[in-house]
C-alpha cells in the first residue's frame, strides 16, 4: 500500500473559537505540532464546515454566539457521520458548571498548561475512529 503525502497523513482538528486572537495562537499551535487545522468562529459555522469533512478531532470553545459549544456538541452527538469523533470542550469557566460537559470526551479550562493541552489533543487524535 502506498504510504500517503505528508499533508494527507496529518490529523485533522476542527477548531471552533469565537475569538480571534485565540483562534490564531492556537491554530499556530496546533499546525506547529504537525495537525491540519481547520477553523470556525461558532458552532453554526464549525456544523456547516463538518457538512464537508469528518476531522480527526473537534476543540470547540463553551461561549460563543449564534451557537455554543454545548449546542454544537449535542448536534454532533446526533449526526452519524461525525458522532464518534472525539470532542474537547473548553471554557474560562470551571467545566463543571457547564450543563452538558459531560457530552464532550475531554474538557480544558482556558488559561491552564499548554504542555497539558498539547498531551490532551494528542490522546484524542489518537483515540479517534479512522476509517
Amino acid at each position: 500500500m502506498p504510504e500517503l503525502p505528508a499533508q494527507l497523513a496529518r490529523p485533522l482538528i476542527l477548531l471552533v473559537e469565537d475569538e480571534h486572537a485565540i483562534r490564531k495562537v492556537m491554530e499556530i499551535l496546533f499546525e506547529d505540532e504537525g495537525y491540519q487545522v481547520v477553523l470556525a468562529q461558532n458552532g453554526r459555522e464549525g456544523l456547516a464546515i463538518l457538512a464537508d469533512l469528518v476531522p480527526d478531532l473537534i476543540i470547540t470553545d463553551y461561549m460563543m454566539p449564534e451557537l455554543d459549544g454545548v449546542g454544537l456538541l449535542r448536534a454532533v452527538r446526533r449526526d452519524c457521520r461525525v458522532r464518534d469523533v472525539p470532542v474537547l470542550l473548553m471554557s474560562s469557566v470551571p467545566v463543571a458548571n457547564v450543563p452538558g460537559h459531560e457530552l464532550a470526551d475531554q474538557t480544558f479550562l482556558k488559561g491552564g498548561q499548554l504542555t497539558s493541552l498539547l498531551n490532551i489533543v494528542a490522546a484524542l487524535v489518537e483515540s479517534a475512529p479512522f476509517e
